[in-house]
């Protein structure tokens, strides 16, 4: 009797030190997965101000093609009055 017990507590160890190896490997998965969602987070971060100043870029670009276009109008218009009311 005294010998089964013995090999259950043995087979009990092997399966507690299985077990603590295990848990082991899951938590250092856990990390790995952890730093990864961090450089994600990283990366999503930097391609959201990447965005933002892309977005700053095309305002100014067509602030500029606006600011254009009226000068553009303007000359247009003062061609015509210099061409409608000659000196």
């Amino acid at each position: 009797m005294q010998k089964f017990a013995a090999e259950a507590e043995g087979k009990a160890a092997v399966a507690s030190i299985a077990s603590a190896k295990a848990t082991e490997k899951a938590a250092e998965a856990g990390e790995r997965s952890a730093k990864a969602g961090e450089k994600a987070a990283e990366a999503t971060e930097r391609n959201a101000k990447y965005l933002l100043w892309s977005v700053i870029v095309a305002a100014i670009s067509a602030l500029i093609g606006l600011a254009s276009a009226v000068a553009s109008a303007v000359s247009a218009y003062y061609s015509y009055w210099s061409a409608v009311h000659p000196r």
